[in-house]
């Protein structure tokens, strides 16, 4: 099927017909070994001509044949619908211009345009991943693919590290066995850590890649500034940057890393400055918005545009003349996709600048910064053996063939590379699962479908992404919509009862409709509970951005002036408090005195802290017998208990990684992330309908009834991929065994700066903006001091009162006995005194009334100790006796505290993510030898 290599000079002439005169050196490596039907992939900037570099040379080819064959010729694979638009325009004309029919297809094609396209398809056909996988099961349409002799894959590091790029790569797979011989495939990436791996990840295990890399260095000026205040008061220092380096009307865009933080910085700005074009660009808005703000930056007129990552990739955009990152990216190679959207051409520096009011972000935008100077990128993470796109693609092929054997598919599946290690039994387990949801019939080695089961079930489960649906929040006091809820949030807390937060005000769920997708709510201005929670996590800080970040510390210590005089100081007074500056070869165990709260530095990133931070969490509850909390951020882990974490309890677990894997099996169970990955990888095996509303019940349900077969199994992969990094923690461990990495434990009577930025967000309010913080924080303290109790004298047991908390006097005494000891109960409470008068003449008490004693005592006690802060502490809902005890004793001042009690609000109301089913758990598994502590 190889023909003879066309020349270089046809394709030249070609390129300057194009208006392409003088060729980009990622053009002059490329032409070459295109020419001759290599496969390759081709890494340069955005804007370096990579697309031409590929696209004219296949096109050149096909054109110059004679006698073409009637069918595609390229398949052109990009990742977004939008960026489907922006190459379809520039393709069409090449393609025009050398005799050739270029044509889109994706999901929102009409289907008048699907039928012309089957009777007379196109040489090009652009189209998505998931739209690709439709087309192989196509009777139609299939039948025009037989031709293809050339895939090109756009935006390859948008695939790599997730599910819809390894399911591509079996599609292409499915392809090359369709068509009966080999294709040739072109990858193209502005941006990638693992060359080779991409490269395997593009033409399959075992082949040969030619890897391109653009000799064009672009230049990236790039500016991180620190702004001390709020959002508000650093949109309006940015609003003043921009005016005084002159960018005020030209066309600007500004990325921030979440939709809530585009609104509000939007909001913000037109608030400060009407008179500006400002428009809003992310994934939740109309198509129409979208293109509104693409045409806006591509016509050059003046405009601002604030958006997420959905104008990171290849649109064409025009002539950006700044960008600006809102806090910090995460990722080196996510700032060069967002500052390279900036003078987009080669040979012209992208300029843009970094504005954060965290001393995090600015010294981790600083490291970033340096890793782009250095060419050092993040490597992707690769789903090796997603078992569940296997399952996807097993009812596709057998939707190709009446009869299919395991043979043929473990041959197709393990040609693809992430798939290249599945075994025979693992294929076989998945047709098992396939086979008892009735979706295919299977027998004696060989596949066959289910009618139209099969097919429904293929079609269902095209997309990997999870569907999330949304609900929108009625007030039934006024008829009014007030907000939308998405699925996760209403599964999980969406209860008639239950209290949550919703842009910024309290309201009560009155009822769910799961039919129509509402809640209807009301209004509660003195209750305040769950901040809704939104999936899709901050994206992780590598390990080595963390261990630059320790660096960098150590640069700021010595007298470096590069860094703001904020975080200056933060690392200045940390160290006199510490003796030492955490960083990347020191870990620092940091214990205030007097309380069960302790705060790790360990500058190892968010997966491997997230990993040890399990692991502390898991073996010290397993030791004391108590819960302990766990939270993490790439710098740091916090540690909460009721019972007192002792420094060798952190120790001795950093001290051996035998068993980890188990631990963290046993550690997730029964947490909303499991939870949600089960719910989401049972839809993809067809154990639940594609559009099911979440339920947590359910899908632990799920978890029991599935926990041997795949299913469980693909669950358990991806949460250890997306969350925890165990081959590197094991590394840390040994090189902490060996003190490499060396641990101290400092005991303060204050935490440091340095552990502030934890502190805050363990509180739960540091992923608000600032103006919201507070406004929540007063409005939880008003609803705290105005909540009524039952104030009671434990002495006589007649003497009680019904008083708000901001009516409590500071001194309080029995109003008939003058005895001050004195306890506090909920306002309906009415057994406490008849308990205590009982109790006083002598009778008998049965279990549930000592136990009520009990904790009046404890309570009586806490009064004692704390005095007024103990009643502030009471009005918080579900806070008991050992709740308000472990918050006073962390006691520093009134914010602190009403923000703690707020924190154990919402613990107490949300789902516990671990507890005594856990423990239980992790003993069976001492018990069985598997680990050893």
């Amino acid at each position: 099927m190889v023909e003879a290599p066309r020349s270089e000079a046809s394709v030249n002439l070609n390129m300057k017909k194009l208006g392409f005169n003088d060729l980009t050196k990622i053009q002059k490596k490329a032409i070459p070994v295109i020419i001759r039907k290599k496969d390759c992939l081709l890494v340069a900037p955005t804007g370096s001509g990579k697309t031409e570099a590929a696209v004219i040379p296949v096109l050149t080819d096909i054109s110059t044949k004679k006698d073409i064959p009637k069918g595609v010729k390229l398949l052109y694979i990009t990742p977004l619908k939008s960026l489907n638009r922006d190459i379809f325009r520039r393709i069409i004309i090449y393609a025009e211009t050398l005799g050739l029919k270029a044509d889109v297809r994706h999901g929102d094609t009409p289907s008048s345009s699907r039928t012309k396209m089957v009777k007379n398809p196109p040489d090009i056909l652009i189209t998505t991943p998931e739209t690709f996988a439709i087309l192989l099961v196509s009777p139609k349409m299939k039948f025009n693919l037989k031709s293809v002799e050339w895939v090109i894959v756009d935006e390859l590091h948008e695939l790599l590290g997730n599910e819809r790029g390894v399911h591509l790569t079996i599609s292409l797979e499915r392809l090359v066995n369709f068509i009966g011989h080999p294709v040739t495939r072109i990858g193209l990436s502005a941006t990638l850590g693992n060359l080779r791996a991409a490269g395997n990840f593009l033409v399959g295990s075992g082949k040969k890649c030619a890897i391109l890399v653009g000799s064009e260095h672009r230049k990236y000026d790039i500016i991180c500034n620190y702004v001390n205040g709020p959002v508000l008061k650093l949109t309006k220092e940015l609003m003043t940057h921009l005016q005084n380096i002159g960018i005020i009307g030209t066309s600007v865009i500004i990325f921030t890393n979440t939709r809530v933080e585009a609104e509000y910085i939007s909001a913000a700005m037109k608030a400060e400055a009407p008179e500006l074009d400002i428009l809003v660009h992310h994934g939740s808005l109309s198509k129409e918005i979208r293109e509104e703000a693409e045409e806006k930056l591509k016509s050059a007129e003046s405009s601002i545009v604030i958006s997420t990552s959905s104008l990171e990739l290849g649109l064409d955009i025009g002539e950006v003349d700044l960008v600006v990152q809102i806090g910090s990216p995460r990722q080196a190679i996510k700032l060069i996709q967002r500052i390279g959207r900036s003078r987009h051409q080669i040979g012209r520096t992208a300029k843009g600048f970094i504005f954060t009011n965290k001393i995090d972000d600015e010294i981790e935008g600083k490291a970033l910064i340096r890793r782009i100077s250095e060419e050092s990128l993040e490597e992707c993470d690769i789903h090796f053996s997603a078992l569940d796109v296997l399952a996807h693609h097993i009812s596709g092929m057998v939707l190709e063939s009446r009869n299919v054997s395991v043979s043929q598919i473990q041959s197709i599946i393990t040609r693809a590379y992430p798939f290249k290690d599945v075994s025979i039994a693992e294929t076989d387990s998945c047709l098992e699962l396939l086979k008892a949801q009735n979706i295919i019939w299977y027998r004696d080695g060989l596949v066959r479908k289910r009618g139209l089961t099969t097919l429904e079930y293929y079609y269902q489960n095209i997309s990997t992404i999870p569907d999330i649906l949304q609900f929108d929040v009625f007030d039934v006091s006024s008829n009014k919509r007030v907000g939308r809820l998405d699925q996760v949030f209403v599964g999980e807390y969406g209860e008639p009862g239950k209290p949550f937060t919703l842009r910024g005000a309290p309201w009560k769920i009155v009822s769910v409709d799961d039919d129509a997708k509402c809640v209807n709510v009301e209004p509660l201005p003195k209750e305040m509970a769950v901040v809704p929670k939104w999936v899709g996590e901050l994206i992780p800080v590598d390990f080595e951005t963390a261990q630059i970040v320790g660096k960098m510390r150590r640069e700021v210590i010595h007298g470096s002036k590069e860094y703001s005089s904020e975080l200056t100081n933060a690392l200045i007074k940390t160290k006199d408090l510490l003796g030492i500056i955490p960083d990347e070869r020191n870990i620092i165990i940091e214990m205030r005195k007097g309380t069960s709260t302790v705060v790790i530095h360990s500058c190892l990133g968010t997966k491997v802290n997230q990993t040890i931070s399990t692991l502390l969490s898991t073996l010290i509850s397993s030791k004391t017998g108590f819960l302990v909390e766990a939270r993490c951020d790439p710098y740091r882990i916090l540690l909460s208990s009721q019972g007192l974490i002792s420094p060798s309890h952190i120790t001795e677990s950093l001290q051996d990684s035998h068993g980890l894997e188990d631990i963290l099996t046993v550690a997730v169970i029964g947490t909303h992330p499991l939870n949600w990955k089960t719910w989401n990888v049972a839809k993809k095996f067809g154990v639940i309908a594609r559009g099911a509303q979440y339920d947590r019940r359910t899908a632990r349900l799920i978890q029991e009834r599935y926990r041997k077969t795949p299913l469980y199994k693909e669950v358990q992969r991806e949460l250890f991929l997306e969350k925890y990094d165990v081959e590197k923690t094991k590394q840390v461990i040994s090189e902490i065994q060996k003190n490499v990495i060396r641990q101290k434990t400092v005991s303060t009577l204050n935490f440091s700066p340095l552990a502030k930025p934890i502190l805050d967000f363990a509180s739960s309010f540091s992923a608000m903006p600032h103006s919201l913080d507070q406004t929540v924080f007063e409005l939880v303290k008003e609803r705290l001091l105005k909540t009524k109790q039952k104030i009671i004298c434990l002495s006589c047991g007649k003497w009680e009162r019904i008083v708000k908390t901001n009516e409590i006097p500071t001194k309080i005494v029995c109003g008939l006995c003058k005895s001050k000891i004195i306890s506090t109960t909920y306002r309906t409470d009415e057994d406490a005194s008849k308990i205590i008068i009982k109790m006083k003449k002598g009778y008998k008490l049965s279990k549930d009334e000592n136990i009520t004693l009990r904790k009046l005592w404890k309570t009586a006690s806490l009064i004692q100790n704390f005095g007024k802060m103990t009643f502030i502490a009471f009005a918080g809902h579900g806070v008991g006796p050992d709740t308000a005890g472990r918050l006073l004793r962390n006691y520093l001042d009134e914010e602190k505290l009403v923000k703690d009690i707020y924190r154990a609000e919402k613990n107490y109301i949300s789902t516990r993510g671990f507890g005594i089913h856990n423990l239980f758990c992790l003993f069976s598994i001492f018990q069985s030898n598997l680990i050893f502590i």
